[in-house]
């Protein structure tokens, strides 16, 4: 299944990335909707850990997500799934998404590595599905960097 990278540059020290990544109740603050995104909704209690749950609503879809790693000032990273079951099969796509932070100069920079799964018929749609994803994910790394430069 297909792996996409994106990395972008902030101004801004890797522990700040790191809050405002992990703050998923803060997403709607910088995070705004687009033709595939709509809001991230928490589903657990605050602060958030390793296996918090949110919901991304998007158009077409809910993804069900669930934070997998976080390494304070140097990782965060979540699972997302959305399935069907049509007919007795299942159809799906999961998701996962890992955040690097790394020092650089007085910023950060952010590697976001996406790892995408698909099942059932979706499989056969993904090819056309990428290119879509790929603008997203480089639509919420220059909303994450707007969003944290703009601040001072």
């Amino acid at each position: 299944m297909p792996t996409l990278r994106f990395h972008i540059v902030i101004q801004r020290s890797c522990e700040t990335v790191y809050q405002t990544l992990a703050d998923i109740a803060g997403y709607n603050s910088w995070l705004f909707g687009s033709q595939i995104y709509r809001e991230t909704t928490p589903s657990s209690d605050y602060p958030v850990h390793v296996g918090s749950t949110y919901e991304d609503h998007g158009r077409a879809s809910v993804m069900q997500g669930q934070v997998t790693e976080l390494v304070p000032g140097k990782v965060v990273a979540f699972r997302q799934t959305t399935h069907a079951i049509r007919d007795g099969k299942r159809r799906g796509l999961d998701i996962v998404v890992r955040y690097r932070l790394t020092p650089l100069g007085q910023g950060t920079r952010v590697e976001r590595t996406v790892q995408l799964h698909a099942h059932g018929s979706l499989f056969l749609l993904l090819p056309f599905l990428l290119q879509p994803i790929r603008r997203e994910n480089q639509r919420i790394m220059q909303a994450l960097k707007n969003y944290l430069e703009a601040r001072v």
